[in-house]
């Protein structure tokens, strides 16, 4: 398995396999210190956004963390951990899409997370409690990010039984990070009724029209799939001031700037108004 330990970026054996394979695991990305932060803030920010609705492990529960309300959660999209390897894996022009905070109940079917290989990316996940095959693990089947769009194969494997389909499952700790294709075929098994996991995510700049036009479907889905589904308290993914880049970061400009221009943002709930 594809694994590297507390370092900046990958090595090229390491590329290949994820190239090859479609996922990495980054073990013990987070320090002590930085576990206990990422606890505080995902705490904090689920009781704030379902006070209207707490959790009682029968839905999940979702929200967006890319605000200064949740520091540490909103660095991570520029953090060198993650975005180097995006740069490594996707290109140097990578566009960030946000980090979030996820309460799970049970199974997740198997699915990938974009319609279409034209649209694609990394999705970097991390739990807070340990998970195994067997208790919510992430579950990959191997290289399926290179498959073509096959509606017969996505048939296929969800009508088996959701642990028999032939796959990978991704033990981690907490501290260890999964980074995988978005185009991956993924699920998971036996997970508890309050099963905790975050995500840092990055899109491949598109380069043709196909592909703007996927990553702007891309971006109804995300409003469509976050907002309405989850129903928190806030009803946007992107914040009037993360739009404006108080800091003025040079890199989340670009990210701001290119998906203005392909109409990533123009779906109602995508951005506060």
């Amino acid at each position: 398995m594809n694994q590297t330990t507390n370092t900046v970026g990958l090595t090229e054996d390491q590329i290949d396999f994820h190239k090859t394979f479609g996922y990495t695991v980054l073990k013990q990305l987070f320090s002590a210190d930085e576990l206990a932060t990422i606890h505080k803030e995902f705490d904090a920010t689920m009781a704030e956004q379902y006070a209207h609705r707490p959790y009682d492990g029968s839905e999940r529960h979702w929200t967006p963390m890319t605000d200064e309300d949740t520091p540490f959660f909103a660095s991570l999209m520029e953090d060198p951990r993650f975005l180097t390897v995006a740069k490594q894996l996707y290109g140097d022009d990578v566009l960030g899409i946000g980090t979030d905070a996820n309460r799970y109940t049970g199974n997740t079917r198997w699915h990938r997370d974009t319609g279409t290989v034209h649209q694609y990316g990394v999705k970097f996940a991390f739990y807070l409690e340990p998970v195994n095959g067997n208790t919510g693990a992430l579950r990959v089947i191997p290289s399926a990010h290179r498959l073509p769009n096959d509606d017969e194969f996505a048939d296929g494997v969800r009508s088996l039984p959701l642990e028999q389909v032939p796959c990978t499952a991704l033990a981690s700790e907490p501290g260890d990070v999964v980074a995988f294709d978005l185009r991956m075929w993924h699920a998971s098994y036996g997970g508890s009724n309050d099963r905790r996991m975050c995500t840092v995510v990055y899109y491949a700049n598109p380069k043709n029209p196909d592909e703007i036009e996927a990553l702007r479907r891309q971006g109804e889905g995300n409003a469509q799939a976050g907002v309405k589904a989850f129903n928190p308290k806030r009803q946007y993914l992107y914040s009037k001031r993360w739009m404006s880049n108080p800091q003025g970061s040079l890199t989340r400009q670009f990210w701001i700037d290119r998906l203005t221009e392909v109409g990533y943002f123009d779906a109602p709930g995508s951005v506060e108004v």
